[in-house]
């Protein structure tokens, strides 16, 4: 059975020994994230904020800092999850409409809206004000009337306004501004773990995130209408923050701490006029560390990304049996492919396959035989199996990615390829195995 809400996962975490609570009284201004940092970095539970100084909500954070509890939400495996999500794509699950909700208990419009009675952290050094981080932003096309549920980065900018970080939802702002319109939007903080994985597959533009999530789920998401957008939210959300992006209107907003482990320097950027706050019973924030990897927003991009690329590189080359894209590479920047390749050269054909996506700056392909998931085995493999003027392709002037500082020209870049896997047809020397090591325990030896 799939987690109803966050306060379900939250209780499994616990149960499971994932979620550290404390009553220790924490800042919002770089406490909170200072320990979500720390437990991201050791690979340590999620945690549970119940006394932030002069708040009276608790935060709680560091739920996606592991890939292991992204498999938890998604009641997968690391075996599995490339073809949960595929599967999930072929049979989308649409959202059921409801008319009462959670989300719903407490309502705020007009006057007694007040962003700043959220715990909303100030994560980084030189952010220059707190932002929201983890709220799913729903949006729908003005002339389709497809619907896009994303996560972007907000900033605090007063009791009503929020400053946006978008791509998808600048397409349907200026869908909107030609029509002489804002762009109703909704914001969901602290839904059902699957639906923020949900949102990061990269499916075709107008895919409903919320009926990937049904699918992931194996039951649709219950949704309800807006108080005063003409939007649904997911029924049993936290907090759901609902407004318009103002037309024709760009404010400065950053610089903020991304997942490039840079800052990325102010711009001017859409802004949210806030119209009403609604929330559960004792609500819960919850917020997700950016930054140097590894981090939630890292996990979060992460596993979506590898089930998507896995499945387009299968169609085309049937010997593909896992890719990666290691936090170290932001998510993006780098990819490790694992293959058994058919015929020669077949691994330089997936390279210059990468070369043609935007996650292309450097694509390794080694054989089957090795764990992608473990750097120390792939730089291995490049470095036994690869000659510098035969493996190695550089690839100039492509399209790179907007997170990259190396770049001299903004998202113009080059692309590496690394062919780290065994000359094909030829004799090669034998791996060294120890037989018996794949199946034995330490544990074994503590009963004794």
């Amino acid at each position: 059975m799939p987690f109803s809400d966050l306060r379900e996962f939250l209780k499994f975490l616990e149960e499971h020994g994932e979620l550290l609570k404390t009553k220790k009284p924490v800042d919002t201004k770089f406490e909170i994230s200072s320990y979500i940092r720390k437990t991201s970095d050791q690979r340590g539970p999620a945690l549970f904020f119940e006394n932030v100084k002069n708040f009276d909500m608790p935060v709680v954070g560091g739920i996606f800092a592991t890939r292991e509890r992204a498999f938890l939400a998604l009641e997968t495996s690391s075996q599995d999850y490339v073809h949960k999500f595929q599967n999930a794509l072929d049979h989308l699950l649409p959202p059921k409409l409801v008319s009462n909700a959670p989300c719903k208990d407490v309502i705020h419009t007009g006057k007694d809206v007040d962003l700043t009675r959220l715990p909303i952290p100030i994560f980084s050094e030189k952010d220059p004000a707190a932002f929201i981080t983890l709220g799913l932003s729903i949006s729908r096309d003005p002339k389709s009337g497809g619907k896009n549920t994303s996560i972007y980065r907000l900033q605090l900018k007063g009791r009503n306004r929020l400053g946006i970080m978008a791509q998808h939802l600048v397409r349907q702002l200026v869908e909107a501004e030609s029509l002489g319109k804002g762009l109703p939007i909704a914001i969901a903080i602290g839904t059902d773990p699957v639906i923020p994985l949900a949102t990061q597959w990269m499916a075709p533009y107008g895919t409903d995130e919320m009926a990937l999530a049904g699918a992931l789920r194996g039951q649709p998401v219950e949704v309800v209408k807006a108080e005063t957008v003409d939007l649904e939210v997911p029924a049993t959300a936290e907090i759901v923050i609902e407004g318009n992006v103002l037309p024709n209107i760009r404010e400065q907003e950053g610089p903020f701490g991304e997942v490039s482990g840079y800052y990325t320097p102010a711009n001017p950027k859409p802004v949210i006029e806030v119209s009403a706050i609604t929330h559960r019973k004792n609500p819960i924030y919850q917020a997700a560390l950016t930054g140097m990897p590894t981090t939630e927003n890292h996990i979060l991009k992460q596993l979506p990304l590898e089930a998507t690329f896995y499945w387009m590189l299968k169609k085309e080359f049937p010997g593909v049996t896992a890719v990666h894209f290691p936090a170290a590479g932001t998510v993006g920047m780098i990819s490790v492919i694992a293959m058994k390749q058919a015929y020669e050269c077949e691994a330089r054909n997936v390279i210059a396959t990468m070369f043609g996506s935007r996650r292309n700056k450097i694509t390794i392909v080694v054989d089957d035989d090795v764990d992608i998931y473990d750097m120390e085995k792939v730089l291995w493999a490049i470095a036994t199996r690869t000659q510098a003027d035969e493996d190695i392709i550089i690839f100039p002037r492509l399209v790179a990615t907007a997170m990259d500082p190396s770049v001299r020209k903004f998202r113009v870049g080059s692309s590496l390829g690394i062919d780290a896997t065994k000359p094909f047809g030829q004799q090669f020397p034998e791996m060294v195995t120890v037989p018996g090591a794949d199946r034995v325990s330490l544990d074994d030896l503590k009963k004794y």
